[in-house]
């Protein structure tokens, strides 16, 4: 049976993948050498769901879920704000920005989806969802004597960081992800447009 790799997320417009960037330019000085792999602006996303290896006849009934979830949510904007990594700052090995404006939206949008895929047999993660974009990851076997100048360099620079750009969200995308030695691809299976009632809430 062939499985592919497979996540939900919300893609980013050029404006945004342009603002990342060039906070990783600037991160990418302040930090020792060589201690962080930036992730590409292309290759970032607002992931929703992490799917991991699925059959590929169930890009259909996937497919159906998120365009059924996008049909009930209007369209919204976040905006990308803050830094942080996990675990924390003090142990990073994420890098990550946060997202500020309608999340409850998005978390809403996030709880919709996750029961529709519970009812095509698809059980969402467990854990508290924490909407972020994973702009950089720690190198694997990094020394612990650069760990702490990482870290100490990253706590610097996080006041700096405040609103960088807004993410208008107009859709929701089940997107394939092939590993590759120099970098995962990312090719997009199914495109659902928000296309709800109009929310006055937010």
């Amino acid at each position: 049976m062939k499985t592919i790799r497979t996540f939900i997320a919300i893609e980013l417009p050029a404006e945004a993948a342009a603002a990342l960037t060039a906070l990783q330019q600037q991160l990418k000085a302040a930090v020792p050498p060589d201690s962080v792999r930036w992730t590409p602006a292309r290759n970032i996303h607002l992931t929703l769901h992490f799917l991991g290896d699925i059959p590929a006849e169930a890009v259909d009934p996937l497919g159906e879920a998120l365009r059924a979830a996008a049909g009930q949510v209007s369209p919204f904007t976040l905006s990308l704000t803050g830094l942080g990594c996990f675990p924390n700052m003090h142990r990073p090995r994420i890098v990550w920005v946060g997202v500020a404006g309608a999340v409850n939206r998005l978390t809403a949008l996030h709880r919709d989806l996750g029961e529709r895929l519970s009812i095509i047999n698809y059980q969402p993660e467990a854990r508290p969802y924490a909407p972020h974009l994973t702009i950089g990851r720690v190198k694997k076997g990094l020394p612990s004597r650069r760990m702490g100048p990482l870290s100490e360099a990253l706590q610097q620079f996080q006041p700096r960081v405040g609103r960088l750009a807004d993410l208008p969200v107009r859709g929701i995308h089940l997107i394939q992800s092939d590993l590759k030695p120099a970098g995962p691809i990312y090719t997009p299976l199914v495109s659902a447009a928000l296309t709800g009632p109009a929310d006055t809430s937010s």
